[in-house]
């Protein structure tokens, strides 16, 4: 289906190129200025072309996303389209390609065609929803963009409960016959939570730059996911839970800590020891670029010279055959790693909503417009002691 589209669309835009071409050739071959019948037959067909162009790079982004859906089917061995895994909707897709894709959608929203030219649609909304992967991309195998790209994520409402294990005693043994059952300990705890909104907006724009520059929709677009994804990575690290703040991952109590200890190599080895200590898988380390450039370089030998193989993987970005996040947010000199199992993202069925509009102070009167982009979300650390938070320097 999208093929053909794809193809239809592909033809119509060069028939209409074409059609410009031509006029503008005959008129140049004739050494003239074009008509007034050529300049209105000339600007239709480009601003039909424009829009057909970017028809067409919607139609390309929608194939991408349908085509990893497919071949994550295959490769799990599930019939038609990807689905999420049993409870959880799937895995945040606001960064890389998945990215491009719902800005490619917002912008081909934000316009329409007047009179056969490409124009902002008047003031609205465009509601998309909230893009995600059936998987991860380490469950492919492959390296993640980011932290959010690795946290499961469930659909909910504004407000709701879920269970927190803050402490884990094991106490199961062989039993004799007739006897008591020892008791574990596993300090369940219910955690009221609440959903809480992650947004922002451009300054004002020249409503005329959106409609003439091809691009610029796009970029807006671009801009607003990708603020948006910052925003709720750092949240979901640092949050306090204070005001409009989600809850984060750091400022959980239960939590548990690895001072630095010798070098990172060491540190990041022993708090992998301390998370499998209390029961739990290493997942992900999320690290500050400054950082895991220093373990990078810690592969050299005295020489100098790159050393092969040990515990840092640059390609597969894996540290300790863990695989490695990159943040931005993190508070300094700090580290994580994380059991993702551990740790969830919750957001509601409203999806990404952008919105544009010129009634805002003296916008209108100076012909400008603003968008703004907005998600409701929040974190759940549902097992502290599968967060371990690193130091990574000496205090």
């Amino acid at each position: 289906m999208y093929t053909t589209k794809i193809k239809g669309l592909g033809d119509a835009a060069r028939t209409q190129a074409k059609i410009a071409q031509d006029i503008a050739e005959k008129a140049k071959r004739e050494g003239r200025a074009f008509t007034a019948g050529e300049r209105t037959d000339y600007d239709a067909a480009l601003a039909k072309g424009k829009d057909l162009l970017a028809q067409l790079q919607t139609a390309k982004a929608d194939a991408e996303v349908l085509d990893g859906a497919k071949a994550l089917a295959a490769e799990v061995g599930m019939p038609g389209a990807a689905s999420a895994p049993a409870g959880h909707a799937g895995h945040l897709a606001l960064g890389g390609k998945s990215a491009k894709a719902l800005s490619v959608k917002i912008a081909g929203r934000m316009m329409t065609e007047v009179d056969g030219r490409k124009a902002l649609a008047p003031t609205g909304t465009t509601v998309t929803d909230v893009p995600m992967l059936p998987e991860s991309p380490i469950a492919l195998g492959k390296p993640a963009q980011g932290l959010l790209d690795v946290l499961a994520v469930q659909v909910r409402a504004p407000k709701y409960t879920y269970l927190r294990q803050s402490t884990r005693t094991n106490n199961a043994a062989p039993v004799a016959d007739g006897a008591t059952k020892p008791t574990s300990v596993l300090g369940l705890t219910q955690v009221d939570a609440e959903l809480r909104v992650v947004a922002h907006m451009s300054e004002p724009i020249p409503k005329y730059w959106i409609e003439d520059a091809r691009a610029l929709e796009q970029f807006v677009a671009d801009e607003l996911v990708y603020g948006l994804n910052v925003a709720l990575e750092g949240q979901a690290l640092t949050g306090d839970s204070t005001g409009a703040n989600l809850d984060g991952i750091t400022t959980t109590s239960g939590t548990q800590a690895q001072a630095f200890a010798t070098d990172l190599l060491t540190t990041t080895r022993t708090a992998i020891t301390k998370l499998e200590t209390a029961g739990h898988e290493a997942g992900v380390f999320v690290l500050s670029p400054g950082d895991w450039e220093k373990l990078e370089l810690a592969r050299t030998d005295t020489a100098g010279n790159l050393e092969l193989g040990g515990p840092v993987d640059r390609a597969a970005r894996k540290l300790w055959g863990v695989p490695v996040v990159l943040s931005l947010k993190l508070p300094a000199t700090s580290a994580v790693l994380l059991d993702v199992s551990a740790v969830g993202i919750s957001t509601d069925s409203s999806g990404v909503q952008v919105q544009w509009s010129e009634n805002v102070s003296d916008d209108f009167s100076k012909n400008q417009i603003r968008a703004r982009v907005e998600g409701r979300f929040q974190v759940d650390v549902f097992q502290p002691l599968g967060v371990v938070e690193i130091a990574t320097a000496a205090a």
